[in-house]
């Protein structure tokens, strides 16, 4: 039996190319690249490169290419198998010989990329030679979207006959929906999902097609129940949208070059940059900005542009961004766009303003300061009392002490209000959301073994004023996950409820929704019998049915089981710190320590959609 190949790609992934080569040839640092002699052939002048970003080496002169395991089955003279054991015990990687198991998921990962790229040819062909093809090339080309830009991205135009498609693949059913292309109909009929949409398909950073997005092309009425603007293909085992970065095949070499990434919100907004000269933009694929995207970006450029509209660009992930750029060692800015506008329309009418927008973007707290700034009353005194208070609020998130001080005097004096007056109530603030965390700690701290003599804590511990809580406090951002699994817990409760126990709530007023979900599992229960909530719970049901319910519900767990062994650790990190007033023994900490190690290994396995799966079982049957 061979290596796995999920084996192999953990090891590449996992190596320091540069620290390798190193080791062989004397490397020296040219931009963003490294440079030597090459140990392949005999020559004076370097022409030997090491790209880190991207795992590779090159050498001009011989043409002598690859990634780490090439290099070291060439200057080691060993075959494949070897190297790949001497780079693993390197990176600490335990090799697994592959099963029968391992190698057909393999083939059929093979056999999947074929029927997409095949799926992207019929697309293809059909954006020149369909009947609606000459709809489709005016739309693109009115968008400024030209033959190039077409090949580069690979559009594409999908007939308007749902069963084009399936007829011209002739897959059997169950393949054609692991590929997320469509659906079998209530016939037994296969049924393409993106009939009459222009196509654009998404390609992994390796350029294999994944996945497609499909857009209404004017002129063509979509008669399918989902007649939404964008749609994506649906999650495959192969295709993750928190993972997954819409143009990154095309725009890594760029990014890695100029040190800088753009993060738009959609296909044609990427296309937009590309068009006038900035081949540095990438998408989230019909999902909001997650940690792994930024955990896989940070190998190309830490430095970050948040290219979305205004308001969308203030609200992306607020409560996360400094925690990222902290986690990633991030620096996030923030294009401001003139109202109205966004990166397409800008390239087609001022592209030189989406250039400018683009280097003059602002550090992510400036940005969302000068907005409030922006949007407050400044001409009379209680106005800018009231700008100063919000401010405030707004630059007491930052962690950095030093930053917070610089806004505020920007805020002392953009508001006429006295600095020591401003350090006082930052300071308050400040005290405030320490005391809110350490409530919210110890709220949500429930051990699932006890620690010594010390018993797990219970949630329903928590005091019973739910009706004290805002809507604009229960919709934040720190709740989203949470908000998204009670959405599927309103609609699909006896397909969830026993993935999603109580514990892995932490607010009072979620626990108050999961437990009236459990009880009430029918649209029509709920409805009828919701006088029973706490204001706050009605209000906050009213505003999760508005959520977005395209999240992959594995993905949606997967997010809960991670924040509560985050704050498992937590919880067992103070204890064996003797945060909580005792001292463990060394048989306990031990003990600790190991479960520790095993959260941490697991939250890993969450985050890596090979593994998500089995991870989430685990955890569940752990934590239960």
């Amino acid at each position: 039996m061979a290596i796995a190949h999920s084996d192999v790609a953990l090891v590449l992934e996992r190596l320091d190319i540069v620290a390798l080569v190193g080791e062989y040839v004397t490397l020296r640092r040219a931009g963003n690249r490294f440079s030597g002699l090459c140990p392949f052939h005999n020559e004076s002048t370097p022409s030997f490169t090491v790209n880190p970003a991207l795992g590779v080496y090159h050498c001009f002169g011989c043409g002598a290419s690859g990634d780490s395991i090439s290099f070291i089955r060439a200057i080691e003279h060993l075959d494949f198998a070897e190297s790949v054991q001497l780079l693993a015990d390197r990176a600490g990687v335990s090799l697994t010989q592959e099963s029968e198991e391992d190698a057909r998921r393999y083939r059929e990962s093979k056999r999947i990329a074929k029927v997409l790229n095949d799926a992207l040819d019929f697309y293809r062909k059909n954006l020149y030679d369909g009947a609606d093809s000459k709809l489709a090339l005016d739309y693109l080309a009115n968008r400024g979207i030209d033959t190039g830009l077409q090949e580069s991205f690979q559009i594409g135009l999908a007939p308007r006959s749902s069963t084009a498609l399936p007829k011209i693949l002739n897959l059997p059913n169950a393949l054609f929906q692991s590929c997320g292309l469509g659906y079998v109909d209530s016939t037994g009929q296969q049924r393409d999902m993106f009939a009459g949409r222009l196509i654009f398909p998404i390609f992994d950073d390796k350029g294999q097609v994944v996945a497609f997005g499909g857009r209404v092309l004017p002129g063509i009425e979509i008669r399918d129940s989902e007649g939404a603007k964008y749609k994506n293909s649906t999650e495959t085992k192969y295709y993750r949208k928190r993972r997954t970065l819409y143009g990154l095949n095309l725009a890594k070499s760029e990014i890695v070059r100029n040190q800088l990434a753009i993060i738009c919100e959609g296909y044609t907004d990427v296309i937009a940059f590309h068009k006038v000269g900035l081949p540095l933009a990438i998408a989230t694929c019909g999902t909001a900005l997650t940690e792994e995207h930024l955990d896989r970006l940070k190998n190309y450029s830490r430095n970050i542009v948040l290219a979305f509209d205004g308001d969308k660009a203030g609200q992306s992930a607020t409560e996360r961004i400094y925690e990222w750029e902290k986690k990633f060692s991030l620096a996030v800015k923030v294009a401001k766009f003139p109202p109205g506008e966004d990166p397409a329309s800008l390239s087609l009418n001022a592209p030189e303003e989406l250039k400018r927008a683009i280097e003059e973007a602002k550090p992510f707290l400036s940005f969302r300061l000068e907005r409030h700034l922006e949007a407050s009353d400044l001409s009379s005194i209680e106005g800018r009392l009231l700008a100063s208070t919000k401010a405030v609020e707004i630059i007491a998130e930052h962690p950095n002490a030093i930053v917070r001080g610089n806004y505020l005097m920007e805020i002392s004096e953009a508001c006429d209000v006295d600095i020591h007056e401003l350090e006082r109530r930052l300071e308050r603030t400040r005290r405030a959301l320490r005391t809110k965390g350490d409530d919210t700690a110890k709220a949500r701290r429930r051990p699932t073994e006890s620690v010594g003599d010390e018993a797990p804590i219970d949630n329903s511990e928590e005091p019973d004023d739910r009706s004290l809580y805002s809507v604009r406090e229960l919709t934040s951002g720190e709740y989203r996950p949470y908000n998204i699994a009670l959405w599927h817990l309103l609609h699909n409760c006896d397909e969830v409820i026993d993935y999603m126990p109580s514990f892995l709530f932490t607010h009072p007023v979620h626990i108050e929704l999961h437990n009236f979900a459990a009880k009430n599992r029918e649209v029509d229960a709920q409805r009828a019998n919701q006088s029973q909530l706490t204001p706050s719970a009605r209000a906050l049901m009213a505003a999760v049915s508005q959520l977005d319910g395209d999240h992959d519900v594995v993905d949606v767990i997967a997010r809960l089981l991670e924040l509560h062994s985050e704050r498992t650790i937590e919880a067992l990190l103070r204890s064996i710190r003797g945060g909580e007033g005792r001292h463990l023994g060394e048989e306990e900490a031990m003990s600790v320590t190991q479960a520790i190690s095993y959260l941490r290994k697991t939250i890993g396995d969450l985050r890596d959609s090979r593994t998500m799966d089995g991870a989430v079982r685990e955890l569940l049957t752990y934590f239960a």
